[in-house]
């Protein structure tokens, strides 16, 4: 029985019929160019009218409608749809506004690969009205990962959290406590990493400069309460100054949810300068600590710092300079104990005069001036010079350092007061170990004529061991100053 005709490019047909038994058949087109039309074998007339079926070259076959080559399998069996020159084992190329389709005629649903209203795009649609659905990705008949219609990318979910007035846009949830990782296999120092950007453009990849205090980034720890998920402690990063061409100041923030409360307070931040804060947002008089260059701990009414050795007597704080290990501050049962150390107090010369120079462990004299430094109240810190009379009583101490830590008011020095320090003894004067010193009118110290301590008493000689020598002959020994 004949099923099917091919009539050639020359008379005749080329005829496919039904075997006695089971079997293959084949149809063999043309060895040079040409094209064969389908016909009917009842009434010898074409079907598929503009349907052509050709080798348009020696061991290439074609199908083409309305004239128009549609599909080809090359010398190489190469398979090109939409193309004449497959460049792949399957080569499917889009030549009109219509895309590569997966349609399901039960439900009509459809998953598209192409161009779909000048938009190139993957999508899936579902029903008569072709609405936009999900995309999702299944593994072991579960479904792993989808793109919502919001554009949000779930792994592990099927629908996105939203708490706080926050929607997550790429989620994932693990189950059983499984952990997500970032790896990096590379010969050099760097690894993994990730970027969070921000810029105040309103479209992707734009570059317009983000403003002082801008949120960069922020990561969330949350939790669920029963019901809600609420956010236990979060880390931002901010823009902390104005920025400029390659210059972005920024600092980071740490905050906690507060037993009782629902969310976040902020309780330390690094700044761009390199400072700590904590309990505080500023470096001025707030409430709170700060370090960086200096630290500054600041309250409103309460205790502002706690040392507490806990199980055994000892020191409580440790004095150095350059690493080396000058003073303390021990306790012991109920006595605190401040070791190597003495009182001092801010001054200045006569009418504020400028520095001049003055010997380390001179005498200095109290005088009726008080100590100015602009709009600050002074009560209690009056001027000094160089003590001039022998046996002064308006000796205040000696002197210890001009002040360089001030760079607004630079005349100011230290008087050492009482406890250990040094005292300048004058040239040939001999001293013994538990002398009293009075003044001997030129800045520096000599013995008492007795042991009784008197309102001209100035020190006590601790040890003769010199600790320095001056030019003119005077030197230093240690005492205790008794000078207030």
């Amino acid at each position: 029985m004949s099923i099917l005709k091919l009539k050639g490019s020359t008379s005749g047909y080329v005829e496919l019929t039904a075997p006695a038994t089971a079997g293959n058949n084949t149809i063999t087109l043309p060895t040079t160019a040409g094209t064969v039309a389908v016909k009917d074998a009842s009434n010898n007339t074409e079907v598929g009218t503009g349907v052509t079926i050709g080798s348009p070259s020696s061991n290439t076959f074609t199908v083409s409608t309305n004239g128009s080559e549609r599909i080809r399998v090359d010398s190489s069996g190469r398979l090109g749809i939409g193309t004449a020159s497959p460049i792949y084992t399957n080569h499917i190329k889009q030549n009109t506004t219509y895309g590569f389709g997966l349609e399901s005629n039960a439900d009509d649903s459809r998953f598209i690969i192409g161009n779909v209203s000048s938009t190139w795009r993957v999508a899936a649609t579902y029903g008569s009205t072709g609405s936009f659905q999900p995309i999702t990705f299944f593994t072991s008949d579960l479904e792993r990962a989808r793109i919502d219609n919001s554009g949000r990318l779930l792994i592990g979910t099927s629908s996105a959290r939203s708490f706080q007035g926050l929607t997550n846009q790429i989620q994932i949830e693990s189950p059983d406590g499984a952990t997500q990782s970032l790896s990096t296999n590379r010969n050099d120092i760097y690894g993994s990493f990730l970027s969070f950007v921000k810029s105040r453009s309103t479209s992707a990849g734009g570059v317009t400069a983000v403003q002082n205090g801008d949120q960069l980034g922020s990561v969330l720890f949350c939790g669920t309460d029963g019901s809600n998920v609420v956010i236990g402690a979060r880390i931002d990063a901010n823009v902390d100054g104005t920025p400029g061409t390659n210059d972005m100041p920024g600092r980071l923030v740490f905050s906690t949810t507060a037993d009782g409360a629902s969310s976040p307070t902020e309780r330390m931040r690094i700044q761009s300068n390199g400072r700590v804060l904590i309990g505080k947002t500023t470096d001025g008089d707030q409430e709170g600590f700060s370090t960086g260059t200096y630290t500054y701990q600041v309250s409103n009414d309460t205790v502002c710092a706690y040392f507490n050795r806990l199980t055994s007597d000892g020191v409580l704080i440790q004095f150095r300079q350059d690493t080396i290990d000058e003073g303390s501050v021990s306790v012991s049962g109920t006595t605190v104990s401040y070791n190597g150390a003495h009182l001092s107090r801010w001054s200045q010369l006569p009418s504020g005069a400028d520095r001049t120079e003055i010997l380390r462990g001179s005498l200095l004299s109290n005088l009726e001036e008080m100590c100015e430094w602009g709009d600050e109240d002074n009560e209690q810190l009056n001027r000094m010079k160089v003590s001039d009379v022998v046996g002064d009583k308006n000796v205040a101490g000696v002197f210890q350092a001009w002040d360089d830590d001030d760079d607004t008011y630079t005349n100011d020095f230290y008087c050492a007061m009482t406890g250990d320090f040094i005292i300048r003894i004058g040239s040939g004067v001999t001293v013994e170990r538990g002398d009293l010193l009075m003044s001997a009118g030129d800045g520096t110290a000599k013995p008492q004529d007795d042991d009784i301590v008197r309102s001209k008493t100035v020190a006590k000689v601790t040890s003769t061991s010199v600790t320095c020598t001056y030019d003119d002959g005077s030197y230093c020994v240690p005492c205790v100053l008794m000078a207030c």
